[in-house]
Order: C-alpha cells, then structure tokens, then sequence
C-alpha cells in the first residue's frame, strides 16, 4: 500500500521531472541569466547551501547559532560571499529534497544522503554537471579527492556531485586485553591457529570466554567478526573469482568461517551471549573478556575507563590473523553515502564552485578544523597547538566542512586523544570492498540491507547449533531465491565492465 508521504514524494519526483525538463536537460551551466549570474549578469555574492541535519546543529551556545557565530562571520569575509545555510530535517529527508527541487526554489549547493536518492536525481538531469566547473573554478578539488573517489559518483561518465569524502581510512580492529595475555606468558598471535591457543589458555587461566563480541544490531556479526572471516578471505561483502564478484556468505570459504566459529562457541571461547549483546566495552573494561573487534573511538573510552579503575589493565590492537592459505585483513572504510550537488536551477553556480574551491583550501580548512588562532589555537614553532578542551568549545565547525581533509581528520584525531587508536590501525592490512564503488543499482541498493540480514540471522543459528551446517547449501539456495543472485548478477553488469 502506498502511503501518503510516498505519495507526496512520487508527486514532488513528477514534478521535478517536468521542471527539469522545462529548464533543459544535463549539459553545460544554463545560460539564462549566466551560471552563477545575477540579473544584470553581475555574479551575485549571495550563496545559499542546504545541507543534511547534524546533532551540531545543538551544540551552539547562547545565541550563536549556524548563521550567525565568529567563524562563519570569517568565513564570509575570507570567502567573498555572503554564505548563508538551511538545515535538511532529521527524518523525511528524500521527501524535502524532491519538494525543493520541484519548486525551483532552490539552494546553490544541495546535499543528497543515500547514493540511490543521488543516482536517481542526478539520470532525472537535477543536477548541474560539473566537470567544466571544476577544470575552470575548483582547482582545489584535485588536492582532496583521488580520481577514483570523483569517479565513483559519476554518472553516464559525468561528474554530478562532489561526495562527502570521509577521511578516516579504517573503523576497527581486534583489539587485546594485552596484560591479561602477558600475565597468561601468551606472545601477540598472528595467525588464527595462535588465536586460538591463546583464547584456550586465557579461558583456562581466567574462567573466560576472551573473546566478546556485539552482534545483536542489523550489521554487527558482520562487523564483529570481519577480522576472523578475514582469515578466512572472506571478511568483506563481496569477493572476486574468475573475473566476477561473488557474496562472500555463500561460499565454502565462508562455512568453514562458521565450522570454526561454531568450535570456537562450543568450547567457550566466544561470550555465550554475543547474539545479544548492544556493547562489548563493559566486558573489555572489566577484564571479562580479552579480544573484541572494537573501533578506535571506543577504544579510547576503554582505556581510559581501565585507567581510572587503576586495575593494571593494558590495552594493544593486535594485527588481523592470517589464516592457513594466508589471508588477513580488515575491511577498508568505504565511500560515504552523502553527495553535494549544485541543483541544474540553482542561481549562483560559479559562485557555489568558487565557494567549493575556497573551502578546500588551506585557509578555510584551517578555520573550519581549528578555529580562529589565538581564539580557539595557537601556533608554536609552526605547528598548531590546540587542547581538548578548545577543540571540544567549537564542535559545532564541522557544519561547515564540504568534505574532510586528512590535515583536518588527523587535528582532530590529536586533540581529542583519539591518534593512539587510530594510527596502528592504518598499519594492518586493508580489504577494500569493491562495491562501495559502484553506481546506484536497483536490484542490490533494494535488496541489500534484507540480504545481509538473513545472511547474519543463519550465520548465528549455524554457529550457535541453531541450524545443522550440514543446511548451509540450502542456505546458498534461499539467499538466492530471495534476490542474492538477481543483486550479484546486476552488480557484476557494472563490475565486469571496469
């Protein structure tokens, strides 16, 4: 049954078919007016960006607010332009989206969360293109995008959006309650055959099950336990053999994957109730377990949790195992889902590709990762010195981003404590998914989530002996038969032609 807001949606996306037809379809900026042009064809410093919600949004204090503080106050001087911006609702967003467009009432910079939502657009022509602005307005891009990641969000060759880029380049790890392991006389394993040993020895010595994990949410088995499918080549999605790429969950790698997990359940070394846990960082804490896979900002809260129970307790992350045919790894973070397009109405185009080319640059991003020097940093012997407690005065500045820097991911990461974490994580080896980089595809993008969630739901029944694996071929046939073969099929038209 369609409900009212998606028909209200399906009326607002009609709409928007009909004005962008009316206004012309994708080529170069329109010249009514001028891109970028006022009347008179006097390029108008008036810049108005409507971007996604964002819990900084609540983070101002006393009557500063996103339109009215000292650094987008600097950030209109040192820009030219009187930037103003509007805030996308929390929920309905691709509802609000459609609206504004099919209005003609739009922003000069617009984001787009879901790369579905933006591949649709961006074929219906609501979108200007923008390779011509880049080569002649945004130099900068070049200095904070590879050319795969521009390329991952081009459509029928052309460039539609600037993403979002996500500098962090891995989430989590496998982490060790590294004390426990030096009292147990136990060395850093690196293999899974190690693992293993070690987690015998701790459950002997400690009466625990070391390691823990958090699989009760959509996607936690698959991010709890990547590191141990990694062993076995099979931690990410999706794999490639003879050419194609195959899911992951059905092939024999992947139940031997699970034979393992289930031993490795059967005689106590996994936590009994990791179907059910929300959080391993309790267990971690109190020394209940001794090996998670666990994110770099949580290991920060961990260790110091341990430091202030001043029990000895040592944290390390331990580098992923290699398996018996010599595969490791942890998956890499992907692409973002989250785009910033100039809508094919929008007023002041080169105004919004000057404004992007400001923003990547060195000065703006210094604004937007620091602050104001002498305000919110200082400067010694060239380097910027910046406390936790004036990062965290201004949390509200990553508003302003239209992407992340490394310069301004890895300030961050150091004024917040967070590099001790993060930094051997980058030293692991890396499983790059190779989906993360392909077009907006109906029948994965529509299909995926309940995919990945069935293939999670018999993963835990085969390892907690709910379901015989001796059924796992069976399994690879209801995957299917639920649309696994027609998603992988359509992902292989793009793949196979790279």
């Amino acid at each position: 049954m369609i409900t009212k807001k998606r028909s209200a949606a399906l009326l607002a996306g009609t709409l928007l078919v009909a004005t962008t037809a009316a206004c012309g379809g994708a080529g170069s900026p329109s010249t009514t007016g001028g891109a970028g042009s006022g009347e008179g064809g006097t390029k108008s410093k008036e810049l108005k960006i409507m971007r996604t919600y964002h819990a900084s949004l609540e983070q101002f204090q006393g009557s500063d607010n996103i339109n009215d503080n000292k650094l987008i106050k600097l950030l209109r001087e040192k820009s030219g332009y009187n930037v103003t911006y509007e805030p996308l609702p929390k929920d309905n967003v691709a509802q609000k989206i459609s609206v504004v467009l099919a209005s003609g009432d739009v922003p000069d910079i617009l984001w787009i969360p879901g790369k579905a939502d933006y591949f649709k657009l961006a074929q219906q022509g609501a979108f200007e293109p923008l390779d011509d602005l880049v080569a002649q307005y945004i130099p900068n891009l070049d200095t904070v995008f590879s050319k795969e990641e521009l390329d991952a969000v081009r459509y029928d060759g052309k460039l539609y959006a600037i993403p979002h880029r996500a500098a962090a380049k891995v989430g989590a790890g496998v982490l060790l309650r590294w004390d426990l392991f030096e009292e147990a006389g136990l060395a850093e394993p690196t293999t899974l055959d190690e693992l293993y040993a070690a987690m015998k020895t701790l459950k002997e010595k400690y009466d625990i099950s070391p390691l823990t994990a958090a699989a009760s949410n959509p996607g936690g088995f698959t991010s709890a336990f990547a590191p141990f499918a990694g062993a076995f080549g099979v931690g990410t999605t999706t794999v490639a053999k003879d050419g194609k790429l195959e899911f992951a969950w059905l092939q024999p790698e992947y139940m031997a994957f699970l034979e393992t997990m289930k031993q490795w359940y059967e005689e106590g070394l996994i936590d009994q109730e990791f179907a059910i846990n929300k959080d391993v960082k309790d267990r971690m804490i109190n020394g209940t377990a001794a090996v998670s896979t666990t994110y770099w900002a949580d290991a920060l809260t961990i260790d110091r949790s341990i430091a202030e129970k001043q029990t000895g307790g040592v944290i390390r992350y331990a580098a992923p195992p290699i398996g018996k045919d010599g595969h490791s790894g942890i998956p890499e973070q992907g692409l973002t889902s989250l785009y910033q397009v100039i809508p094919k109405q929008a007023k002041n185009k080169i105004g919004a590709a000057e404004y992007f080319n400001f923003i990547f640059g060195e000065e703006a991003d210094r604004v937007t990762t620091f602050g104001i020097e002498g305000e919110d940093y200082t400067v010694e012997d060239g380097k910027v010195v910046q406390t936790a407690e004036q990062s965290n005065a201004i949390p509200w500045r990553t508003l302003y981003f239209l992407s992340d820097t490394d310069p301004s991911f890895f300030a961050r990461l150091e004024a917040k404590g967070f590099m001790p974490y993060y930094e051997p994580l980058t030293a692991h080896k890396q499983v790059r998914e190779e989906t993360a980089y392909a077009p907006s595809i109906a029948a994965w993008d529509t299909k995926f989530t309940e995919l990945r969630n069935y293939a999670e739901e018999n993963a835990l029944k085969f390892i907690m002996n709910k379901r015989d694996l001796s059924e796992f071929d069976k399994f690879v046939e209801e995957f299917n038969a639920k649309g696994g073969k027609a998603a992988i099929d359509a992902m292989n038209e793009w793949y196979t032609k790279q």
